[in-house]
């Protein structure tokens, strides 16, 4: 591996708040052979100014600005900019270790691997002092640990990835919640040796204005259908792992149904057809080593009775109310 230039890529949309900081951490890396790319997705605040200052005193950031599209149409036009032999994308309100891409690149070749990956904390919370460990992971092995949500999770943030893996793959812009998670799995297929690292070199903010933390809706109902095409594409390539995809879809769900119930979402037709996925897949959950035993009477209940997940939620909120 001769030629390591990374190229860090970050979406942007009215985190002007949070900017600086991520800057400060991505441009102050110990690792100096970067692009940096933004594109900024038509923000309302100052997130475009912010980012053209930082760009007038560092040649390495390239700042773009596109009418609002969303995250996903976002993230295709920074792969279009990449010219660099690794990616990592890194979120615009989270910042990262000094150290994290120089880790991360060495990783890659003391291992010979085409994907690397490390762990995270929230926010401000104190770095683990452990040794690190670190282990690498097969195609086969990591598509299973993909799936239970073990070491690999879908998120984008805390992988270095080769560049040569990306080709042709592109964010499915029908999809806001979980497309990172369908990029992830789409990449998975081309990759032959992933190295996983339990050092935490990414902070990731718990940003109440993200879609994750937002109140349910529409966008985030589109996360069942990247499961149907997780759980379709495993049953092509995979097929040993169709009944720990299908238990995965179904905790998926119970996960979209908690978090509608909660957030008094209306019933519709789609919620019935979130209930209809986890009824017709609940004897799969068995084979998903992250489904407790809590979590499996909860999606028995909540897919008969919207309303459970509701009361569950008051019921809790009083209890600790109560302590």
């Amino acid at each position: 591996m001769d030629n390591n230039k990374v190229t860090i890529l970050i979406p942007a949309y009215n985190v002007a708040a949070y900017l600086p900081k991520c800057l400060d951490t991505v441009l102050g890396q110990t690792y100096a052979d970067l692009q940096v790319v933004i594109v900024d997705d038509g923000s309302k605040d100052d997130t475009l100014a912010v980012a053209n200052a930082y760009a007038a005193k560092d040649a390495r950031l390239e700042v773009y600005h596109q009418e609002n599209q969303g995250v996903a149409a976002t993230r295709n036009h920074l792969l279009d900019c990449v010219n660099g032999d690794w990616v990592l994308f890194v979120d615009a309100d989270d910042w990262i270790e000094l150290d994290m891409v120089e880790y991360l690149v060495n990783l890659a070749q003391s291992h010979s691997a085409d994907f690397v990956m490390c762990d995270r904390v929230i926010n401000d919370t104190e770095l683990s002092r452990e040794e690190p460990k670190v282990f690498e992971l097969d195609q086969e092995h990591a598509i299973e640990d993909f799936l239970h949500h073990g070491y690999f999770v879908g998120s984008l943030w805390n992988k270095l990835v080769k560049t040569s893996l990306l080709h042709n793959e592109r964010f499915h812009c029908g999809i806001s919640y979980g497309e990172d998670a369908l990029f992830c799995w789409g990449v998975l297929q081309n990759t032959q040796k992933v190295v996983v690292s339990s050092k935490q070199l990414y902070h990731y903010r718990m940003n109440e204005d993200s879609i994750s933390h937002q109140s349910f809706g529409e966008k985030k109902l589109t996360g069942h259908q990247t499961w149907t095409i997780i759980s379709e594409d495993v049953k092509k390539r995979w097929p040993q792992y169709t009944k720990l995809a299908l238990g995965t879809f179904a905790l998926q769900d119970m996960y979209l149904l908690r978090d509608a119930s909660q957030s008094g979402y209306k019933k519709n037709l789609k919620i019935k057809g979130l209930q209809n996925t986890i009824k017709k897949h609940f004897k799969n959950l068995q084979y998903h080593s992250n489904a407790s035993k809590k979590d499996v009477i909860y999606a028995w209940l909540i897919c008969r009775w919207y309303g459970f997940g509701r009361v569950y939620f008051v019921l809790n909120r009083v209890k600790k109310g109560n302590r």
